[in-house]
């Protein structure tokens, strides 16, 4: 709403990218600023049944900017006095210094007739939403784009990594919601496509899609639903928690999410969901660099095993450190070549086994031991 007071009381001009993130949301703010306003826009469109390829209302200036071409009148008075008056509302530098009470009165009148208008706006887009809710189909399949990395430092892509991959990893075992596994969404990482494009390519009926931010010992994570026939945002929540709480913020991003699509979470299927223990910072990076560690090589697979080792030897107690563990020592005898291949099997066996007396449930595991 605020985008689209903005448009009308720039009626005709063109609004800058820049103005409309200073306007929204202040210069000084970590954000994912152009998708922020592309959704911005997407849902301005969406209230006013405006298309984007033959728009009445929103025009695109590609890379630069919106414009609202679309005539403008008030009910009360004449109207391009009482625009002008409302384009004094926001910015006081551009008010007389000495307004008449003329001038007073109709901005007040001005003020009260959009107030008047949004709340009527307001009332018949929520119930205009709830009936195309309810018409919706139902959510079946959905898939869990990787997080953006937000912090401006690259070592913390792993961090953003490891978020996604817990996020699949919850909604996975849930029945009644196919989702897709990592290794299918990781190459829309940096993709261009629109969501409908990349939803089909998924075949899936949601999309989630977020972000992640580290500040010191804190981490904010936002995250949003959407529906892929119709490309709308019907969930968004932020999440701001201390980094040794990540496992809790992970389990509530992904019990909303299987609140918001509906789906039948049995008793066991919903206390898996919300299964949460605290884990030191120190212990969880180094789970999470050793999981996403690049390279196959022995020297990369070693290195892995050295930060598993790292997380284990601070926390003991901590299964996800001994699969990962055990999978490292997997791929180490994989590509040992000159040597006895048999040789980690039994660390293998090893960690598994140990992350199993710690926690039964990870089908890793057991598909470890398997494999042995």
């Amino acid at each position: 709403m605020e985008l689209l007071l903005l448009l009308l009381q720039r009626h005709g001009e063109l609004v800058s990218r820049e103005e409309i993130r200073a306007y929204l949301w202040g210069k000084d703010v970590f954000l994912d600023v152009d998708h922020s306003i592309n959704t911005a826009i997407r849902k301005v469109r969406l209230a006013l049944h405006d298309d984007p390829d033959k728009p009445r209302f929103i025009e695109t200036a590609v890379g630069k900017g919106y414009r609202f071409p679309a005539p403008v009148t008030c009910r009360n008075g004449d109207a391009s006095q009482r625009l002008a008056a409302l384009q004094q509302i926001p910015d006081s530098a551009m008010r007389p210094a000495k307004p008449s009470a003329v001038s007073i009165r109709a901005r007040m009148l001005v003020a009260g007739s959009v107030t008047l208008a949004l709340i009527v706006v307001a009332w018949a887009l929520y119930r205009g939403s709830q009936h195309k809710s309810a018409g919706q189909p139902a959510i079946r399949s959905l898939a869990v784009l990787p997080l953006k990395n937000l912090s401006g430092d690259p070592m913390q892509e792993y961090l953003a990594d490891g978020m996604t991959e817990d996020l699949i990893g919850r909604l996975s075992r849930i029945h009644d919601l196919g989702v897709n596994a990592r290794t299918s969404v990781m190459r829309f990482k940096t993709t261009q496509l629109s969501v409908p494009e990349i939803a089909k390519a998924l075949h899936v009926d949601a999309i989630v899609e977020g972000s992640i931010i580290r500040e010191g010992s804190r981490v904010r994570v936002h995250a949003q639903l959407i529906r892929a026939s119709t490309d709308e945002h019907f969930w968004s929540e932020s999440y701001d928690r201390e980094l040794q709480d990540v496992l809790t913020l992970q389990s509530d991003v992904a019990q909303s999410i299987a609140s918001k699509v509906e789906v039948t979470v049995t008793g066991k299927e919903h206390e898996r969901l919300s299964a949460v223990r605290s884990v030191s910072p120190e212990v969880y990076e180094s789970y999470l660099k050793g999981e996403f560690s690049k390279g196959d090589s022995k020297v990369d697979v070693e290195k892995r095993i050295a930060y598993f080792e790292a997380a284990i030897s601070k926390d003991p107690t901590f299964a996800p450190a001994y699969i990962g563990l055990a999978e490292a020592y997997s791929d180490l005898g994989a590509i040992f070549v000159g040597g006895r291949t048999d040789e980690p099997r039994p660390k293998v066996i090893s960690a598994a086994q140990k992350s199993l007396d710690l926690d039964p449930s990870p089908g890793a595991a057991h598909a470890l031991l398997g494999h042995v």
